[in-house]
């Protein structure tokens, strides 16, 4: 596309909906500016090196920041002689493994709390066998054969690195580093269906029976977990700083939870008991830490751990995400309402009642979470003390 540039007529330029538009100037060819979808604007000069194939757009200002005057005459200096390109001008082309970089450090990590399983999943499943190759030369027949080698491996993990490698993309295709996106209108490779695993009571006393066994740090976090119904990360990061235990509350700060709004939660009296028990570490301003060396940073280790509660417990086929779905699930069972239920849980909700209630609906609801998170802790307590009732029975008639 050609047009007369002048000041006005470059920031009168509407965005593209995908990708990144380019007009170049009627008065100087060549020269002109690319725009972005995310509205993003470059004075750009199209420049031939010598033994390149294509042209090259290099860089020679901002509207905005430089005076078209200037991006021309820059233009019109480096057309008249390459040679004068200077080091940071000469960029070398994007390999995969500098776009998943700057794919991180410029958007994961100002956009995203867990920008570190993005940043593992392309370091395990990607850079391997893309890390040197040109993001360019990546096709749709190289995204394919990458997620099948996955898929025979974790079916799962094939589907979310696909996301990953068309959302990695995409934002190369907005920066300009790319103009194709290999994984557009690939499907999952893997149907995925929701789980709906819920413990039984039997299961429920076998796994706490094995958790007391296990004893601090996973056996009392996974009994957390099915007592407060919180995520996984959450409750393995908890910190001191965020707990009451004198007024029975945990607060979670917006930027410590994934939805990103911040969450109150009632403790009940069995809570509050279990995290009066937990050792404190000067050092450490978590409840659990990693180790003594690294005091700041969560325990690890859940796969080993839960092998351990399957074995002690004898109770299989269960995940982590089953404590919190069991929870709610009990809850339901006690007749605790949805509504409460999903602020306990701090869903983030969808649809248009959801949103109507976000910004409508500002109650805290803090006395009915607590009533059903009492309500649950006397479940559970009940669901245990039956083992263990059994088990007094036994001993007497034997």
């Amino acid at each position: 596309m050609k047009a007369k540039l002048t000041e006005l007529s470059v920031a009168r330029i509407r965005p593209p909906t995908s990708g990144r538009l380019e007009v170049w100037d009627r008065t100087l060819p060549a020269f002109g500016v690319r725009i972005t979808s995310t509205g993003a604007r470059s004075y750009v000069v199209a420049i031939r090196k010598p033994g390149a194939t294509h042209p090259s757009r290099i860089k020679v200002g901002e509207p905005g920041c430089t005076a078209l005057a200037d991006a021309r005459a820059r233009a019109r200096e480096l057309m008249a002689d390459p040679s004068v390109l200077e080091p940071q001008d000469q960029a070398k082309p994007d390999t995969v493994g500098t776009m998943a970089a700057e794919y991180v450090e410029r958007h994961l990590k100002r956009n995203t709390r867990r920008w570190r399983d993005a940043e593992q999943m392309l370091a395990r499943d990607v850079l391997p066998q893309w890390g040197n190759r040109l993001a360019a030369d990546i096709g749709r027949r190289d995204v394919l054969d990458l997620t099948d080698g996955i898929l025979d491996r974790s079916p799962v993990s094939a589907n979310r690195v696909l996301s990953l490698i068309r959302r990695m993309y995409n934002w190369g295709l907005e920066r300009g580093i790319v103009e194709a996106n290999p994984a557009a209108g690939i499907k999952p490779p893997h149907r995925e269906h929701p789980r709906d695993r819920v413990l039984s009571d039997h299961e429920i006393r076998a796994l706490w029976g094995g958790w007391e066994r296990m004893g601090y740090p996973f056996g009392t976090i996974q009994q957390l977990l099915l007592l407060t119904a919180q995520r996984r990360g959450e409750v393995a990061a908890l910190r001191w700083d965020q707990l009451d235990l004198d007024r029975g509350v945990w607060r979670l700060a917006s930027t410590d939870t994934k939805t990103g709004r911040e969450h109150v939660l009632p403790l009940s009296p069995q809570v509050i008991e279990t995290l009066h028990s937990v050792p404190r570490f000067v050092r450490s301003p978590l409840l659990f830490p990693s180790s003594r060396h690294h005091s700041d940073r969560p325990v690890s280790g859940f796969s080993k751990a839960k092998l351990l509660a399957d074995r002690l417990s004898g109770v299989e086929g269960w995940t982590w995400h089953d404590l919190r779905r069991s929870a709610a699930t009990g809850m339901a069972r006690l007749n605790v309402p949805p509504h409460v239920c999903e602020r306990i849980l701090n869903h983030s909700g969808s649809g248009m009642m959801s949103a109507i209630a976000r910004v409508y609906n500002v109650h805290s609801y803090q006395t009915e979470m607590g009533h059903a998170l009492n309500a649950w802790a006397r479940e559970v307590e009940r669901i245990i003390e039956i083992g263990e009732r059994k088990v007094v029975n036994f001993a007497v008639r034997a």
